[in-house]
């Protein structure tokens, strides 16, 4: 199947177009960027402020994860049968009003791990919502010259918000607390809500390619979209064994840091902030790296290059402490970010438009449902094992994701979908630039 992406516009219109995307990106990037406080700043709060435990940090996080694999199926149909603009802008009011709740509540001192819980898995719940429509609008938004870069461009703006979310994140902990960050992110959705409403561009509904059949025929119908194709297949498997033992790690990893290493929310941040700057570099090597070594392979080495990062965390140590945390950081965000923008691409590339909501949906469902056991697990390892020694058991098992991909035909896979080469950087192209 090939992709549906916006066909060829006038001029006039692929402005417009450009314009509109734009906006999207600056709504993305603030949304992102407040997202990147609370990822911080509600774990924290359940660690300095209700002294959560390792078990009790594995169920925040499977919390969070849980609505993955709960309702992106359920998604992914909805959401090719309706317009996704308004879609988004409801999610992100929806999640400011959850936000808001976490101050409120900590003002009146009523703040407890239980409604922690129920904040993420409704915030989680709204952004399978919000994600599904979000990487299905951009191919009709955008013309299929402009798909590479504006994922790129996309990728680069969660980078940046990566690199300041997090450590702006641990100074309003050090200075306001947890629970008063994370007002910073119910903002942040209610201006990611405004600049999504003023794209202009109308947003038609796809053409269906055949009759459409009952919410399961749909369901399976996308299920078949995405693992009849051997490349992107492998792809979602990898991704699963790589999410799986990540999101393990990632369970217990800020416990690790505060507890264990004993460093500051405003250290923390700073370490996280790494993987985000990194990033922004990993997105403009993107490009340069598939048409050296083609798109399979970069996705392949992104992941094992990423993961080789991640696994040398548990043994910093000593004078080497922090050198190596920021060091894997770095690592994590520049070859993550590579892999990323070509298997989202290469997703978009391979399905047509009005399978795609329900594509991506189950990319996440069978992908991010995943890191739901990860995060029981990480829990469990951490309670049994301790935490150190559960992130090297973690970080030697996520490499076997790569390995899969390395064994499979996305090996052999060099160009993406539909395109005689790997589109070159231009950097007059009007979508490059800010992010």
């Amino acid at each position: 199947m090939e992709a549906n992406a916006a066909p060829n516009p006038s001029a006039p219109e692929l402005k417009q177009r450009l314009a509109d995307f734009n906006k999207l990106w600056f709504g993305t990037t603030i949304g992102v960027f407040g997202g990147q406080i609370t990822n911080l700043a509600i774990p924290l709060a359940a660690v300095t402020l209700l002294g959560a435990n390792a078990m009790q940090m594995g169920l925040l996080r499977t919390f969070g994860s849980l609505p993955f694999p709960l309702f992106s199926l359920l998604a992914g149909v909805w959401l090719d049968r309706v317009r996704r603009k308004p879609v988004m802008v409801t999610a992100d009011l929806l999640r400011s009003l959850l936000l808001f709740s976490v101050p409120l509540a900590a003002a009146l001192s009523l703040l407890r791990l239980e409604q922690l819980y129920i904040v993420v898995f409704g915030v989680g719940t709204l952004a399978v919502i919000h994600d599904v429509a979000h990487f299905a609008y951009v191919p009709a938004l955008v013309t299929r010259r402009h798909l590479i870069q504006s994922n790129s461009k996309l990728h680069a703006s969660h980078s940046l918000a990566e690199l300041g979310g997090p450590g702006l994140g641990g100074l309003l902990v050090q200075w306001l607390s947890a629970p008063f960050a994370v007002l910073m992110d119910g903002i942040a959705n209610l201006v990611s809500a405004f600049a999504i409403t003023r794209i202009k561009t109308p947003e038609t509904l796809a053409r269906r390619t055949g009759q459409r059949g009952t919410v399961w025929q749909d369901i399976v119908a996308g299920l078949h979209a995405l693992f009849d194709t051997p490349a992107l297949r492998a792809i979602i498997i990898a991704s699963m064994i790589i999410v799986l033992f990540n999101s393990a790690g990632m369970a217990i990893y800020l416990l690790y840091l505060a507890q264990d290493l004993q460093l500051s929310p405003a250290m923390i941040g700073a370490i996280f902030a790494a993987s985000g700057g990194a990033a922004m570099v990993g997105a403009t090597l993107a490009g340069p790296a598939a048409r050296r070594i083609g798109v399979g392979p970069a996705i392949i080495f992104g992941w094992l290059l990423q993961n080789l990062g991640r696994l040398a965390i548990p043994f910093a140590a000593g004078a080497a402490l922090l050198p190596v945390l920021f060091a894997a950081h770095i690592a994590m965000g520049v070859f993550g970010t590579v892999a990323n923008i070509h298997q989202w691409t290469f997703r978009q590339n391979t399905v047509s438009d009005d399978f795609l909501a329900r594509v991506t949906a189950g990319h996440r469902f069978a992908v991010y449902g995943t890191a739901t056991l990860g995060s029981l697990l990480g829990g469990l390892l951490g309670t049994q094992m301790g935490l150190q020694s559960a992130l090297v058991v973690c970080g030697f098992l996520a490499l076997l994701g790569p390995l899969y991909a390395y064994l499979s035909p996305l090996r052999k896979v060099h160009l993406q979908p539909g395109s005689e080469t790997v589109p070159p950087a231009n950097p007059k192209d009007p979508t490059r630039g800010a992010g």
